[in-house]
């Protein structure tokens, strides 16, 4: 008999959820044009609906009007992105999540007390570029072999991270500098992993050693939904990323007993429960 074991933690984390309430009221009370700058948050199913609503994404400013409503994102924006909106007069509706908004007030903390900012996190995605943004010369480290042996030596330096990142990356990324630059003269660690992102790697780990699957519900663009995939898989190696109902679920739940189901912090509980009405029905045909 197939049964399904759900996270805990499901559906959106309370930075996302503010979001999409944000964009969803604005949509509805807006006599503009509604735009956003880039995907409002990591995804697509969610992204369908607000473009439903009359929501128009865009990737620049440049054929924007002063009468435009900007939403900004929820993962941060550059502080150019905010200069040339303040100059072209454009509404703005920052949707930034409170918690990636702190991580950002403690990068530009540490960069005016003079220390040598290191950012561990992925340094393509938007939450990082906007933080590079606040300390110019920042480092990134994404893995810990990336850490060279004495380039932090003699220096003072302040480490935090990106909020979805794994907190067993960055604890290991501090233990390795520390190893590798034994003359630093300084070192200023804040753990900026976001607590809601702690809890569903936490939960990924135990769903993964009790089931005989373990499905993560979410975007395969998204940082925090990508790294439960990595957590899962490293604990169970039939750890699938399902992004909508419409994965062969047939195919990826054969000879299964337990089926885990665990979301990224982006994805909404109405997928969640789609998904697991799917797995119900394939129950029941296979019971015929």
């Amino acid at each position: 008999m197939l049964s399904v074991k759900l996270a805990k933690n499901i559906g959106f984390c309370s930075g996302v959820r503010r979001a999409v309430n944000i964009v969803e009221e604005t949509l509805i009370q807006s006599k503009s044009k509604v735009y956003s700058l880039g995907p409002v948050i990591h995804n697509p199913e969610v992204i369908k609906q607000l473009k439903e609503k009359n929501l128009c994404i865009v990737n620049s400013l440049d054929n924007l009007e002063g009468s435009s409503t900007l939403i900004l994102p929820s993962h941060g924006s550059p502080r150019n992105i905010l200069d040339t909106a303040k100059k072209k007069r454009l509404r703005l509706i920052d949707v930034t999540c409170p918690y990636v908004s702190l991580v950002q007030k403690i990068c530009v903390l540490l960069h005016k007390q003079g220390l040598e900012v290191i950012i561990v996190g992925d340094r393509k995605h938007p939450e990082v570029r906007a933080l590079l943004d606040l300390a110019p010369g920042a480092y990134t480290i994404e893995k810990i072999k990336d850490i060279k042996e004495d380039i932090f030596s003699y220096k003072k330096i302040g480490i935090i991270s990106q909020t979805t990142q794994t907190k067993d990356i960055f604890f290991g990324v501090v233990s390795e500098i520390l190893q590798k630059n034994p003359l630093i003269k300084e070192v200023h660690v804040y753990n900026t992993v976001c607590l809601d992102t702690v809890r569903r790697q936490d939960e990924a780990k135990k769903l993964a050693d009790s089931v005989d699957i373990l499905l993560v519900i979410g975007s395969r663009h998204s940082a925090n939904t990508k790294r439960l995939l990595c957590i899962g898989r490293k604990i169970n190696k039939r750890t699938h990323l399902v992004e909508n109902e419409k994965a062969n679920l047939n195919k990826i739940l054969k000879k299964a007993n337990k089926v885990g189901l665990i979301s990224g912090a982006s994805t909404p509980q109405w997928l969640v429960k789609k998904i697991v009405k799917k797995i119900i029905n394939l129950r029941k045909e296979k019971l015929k």
